[in-house]
């Protein structure tokens, strides 16, 4: 198994996550699946955070070139309202998940939080300084994304080792109901 003592993003990312999956228990496998839900939401709001910034950084850059003389802050909310599905390729994608940040104080920050970052200093920034915030906040958000990747790939490999188990018979409905609250045989809602 992994080591323990990592940030859990670095655990569920890790190449031997899933290393010995159909020798672990089924609730070692809800666990499992519960960390990867996580931390998807989690990059899922910072890659979110990040392109937002992408997106501030590209009009500023663009109202430069053109000489619009709309302020910055005058435009964000067109800037922050752009359709979002183009991005992500869905509808949906844009559904934000409920996050709330990880209580543990020894969650220490992302790389992509370290990029240094003021609204308020974009227009000062030289045209040069500006192009490599952008470059800067893409990769950061690049990887994100591939990191976001690797996780709910892991996600999905737990989902179908839950459902191969339940359609071989190794783990019962009842199982499942128990382990998520619901008893079997109640009216619950």
């Amino acid at each position: 198994m992994a080591q323990q003592g990592r940030r859990r993003i670095d655990r569920v990312a890790a190449s031997d996550f899933l290393d010995g999956l159909e020798d672990r228990s089924t609730a070692e496998i809800r666990t499992m699946r519960d960390e990867c839900r996580q931390e998807e939401e989690r990059l899922s709001f910072e890659r979110r955070l990040l392109q937002g910034r992408v997106d501030i950084v590209r009009a500023e850059r663009a109202r430069r070139q053109s000489g619009d003389g709309e302020g910055l802050v005058d435009a964000l909310p067109s800037i922050l309202a752009d359709d979002t599905s183009s991005r992500s390729g869905s509808p949906q994608a844009r559904v934000a998940p409920v996050f709330t940040p990880d209580p543990d104080p020894t969650y220490t920050r992302r790389e992509a939080d370290r990029t240094e970052w003021s609204f308020g200093n974009l227009p000062e920034l030289g045209d040069r300084e500006l192009a490599e915030l952008h470059e800067r906040l893409a990769s950061d958000e690049r990887a994100v994304s591939d990191l976001r990747r690797r996780v709910i790939d892991h996600l999905d490999r737990l989902q179908s080792e839950v459902a191969a188990r339940l359609t071989d018979g190794s783990l019962v409905a009842d199982d499942i109901l128990r382990a998520s609250g619901w008893a079997s045989g109640t009216d619950q809602q």
